[in-house]
């Protein structure tokens, strides 16, 4: 074999390993946490972990939704990643390898005694969270403090 050949062998056996650990990843998952909780605007906020606000009581049962602009989750059309909230409002978004959002993605919340928020933002950068304020309906009752597993 001649230098040329050999020198080839082995850039092509480079190459072939750095694609194939590019593709398997660390996990291949990306996961967002984040907490629905009530306001008096309906939205959708990426913001640190040290927020104040994650100190606020969550509401349980809501549905989060993350879909590309102009996507329906009702017709199952560019969802990214849907949840439900559990006992404290807290939620993960996990978003499978190569599926994370880079651009501005459209945030749902639903459920009973709210009024459905739907609002445009940008998912958190590593380290952040996903905080998610919705509008009680009239006569709705949100519950009393119920702190997060993290407290």
């Amino acid at each position: 074999m001649t230098h040329i050949a050999r020198r080839t062998v082995l850039l092509l056996a480079a190459i072939m390993l750095i694609l194939t650990q590019v593709g398997c990843g660390s996990g291949g998952k990306t996961i967002v946490r984040g907490r629905v909780i009530t306001g008096t605007v309906g939205q959708a906020i990426a913001t640190s972990a040290e927020d104040v606000r994650f100190e606020e009581p969550g509401l349980p049962g809501m549905d989060v939704a993350v879909l590309a602009r102009g996507g329906s989750v009702s017709r199952g059309r560019g969802v990214y990643a849907k949840v439900t909230t559990d006992e404290f409002g807290d939620f993960e978004l996990v978003f499978p390898s190569g599926t994370f959002p880079s651009d501005a993605v459209e945030i749902h919340v639903t459920g009973e005694g709210v009024f459905t928020a739907r609002s445009t933002t940008y998912m958190p950068t590593m380290g952040g969270r996903l905080l998610c304020i919705v509008i009680p309906r009239p006569g709705y009752v949100a519950p009393e403090r119920n702190p997060g597993p993290q407290e």
